[in-house]
């Protein structure tokens, strides 16, 4: 897997392509694991549809909010990757495992990714995403409680820079 991701980033603009669709993947085992993975969830406990209900609509009040505000938003999807701006996601967990969640994409270009394939973790491009993405979370937080939303840092260890923004 990381030898093909290597040689679509270092093949021709097609090959990039080519491996970035989705359709290339159909079928795979790759494909075929992740579907099921998708569809079983693990016996994940979710929340009731009314909870989901509420977390959805808070959702796109946080997407509005974002906008107003000037910033890109857009609602997490599952066949979509790499949108830029914030990504507005609900956890369809039971409790305070889930919940909505915003993480910021910044669009740093094939570099980003080179550095993160090749190893080089302490590469000047790494480094400004991290510092970008942590602005963006504090900017986030500023945003949606200034429009009377209860937002925080996720406390994920997973993904520290998201934020959390409560429901009821």
């Amino acid at each position: 897997m990381l030898q093909l991701a290597r040689n679509a980033l270092e093949g021709t603009p097609e090959q990039l392509r080519l491996t970035a669709n989705r359709d290339y993947w159909a079928g795979t085992p790759l494909s075929v694991a992740f579907q099921k993975d998708s569809v079983s969830d693990y016996d994940y406990p979710h929340a009731s549809e009314e909870v989901l209900a509420e977390r959805s609509s808070i959702a796109d009040r946080v997407c509005e909010e974002l906008r107003m505000a000037g910033l890109p938003a857009h609602r997490w999807k599952p066949d979509v990757d790499g949108a830029i701006g914030a990504e507005v996601a609900v956890d369809p967990g039971e409790g305070s495992v889930g919940g909505i969640f915003v993480t910021w994409t910044a669009d740093f270009g094939p570099a980003l990714a080179e550095s993160l394939l090749s190893g080089d973790f302490q590469a000047p491009v790494i480094r400004q995403n991290g510092a970008v993405a942590q602005h963006m979370q504090e900017a986030i937080i500023g945003i949606l409680r200034a429009a009377g939303l209860d937002a925080a840092p996720s406390g994920d260890d997973m993904n520290p820079l998201a934020v959390r923004v409560a429901s009821t």
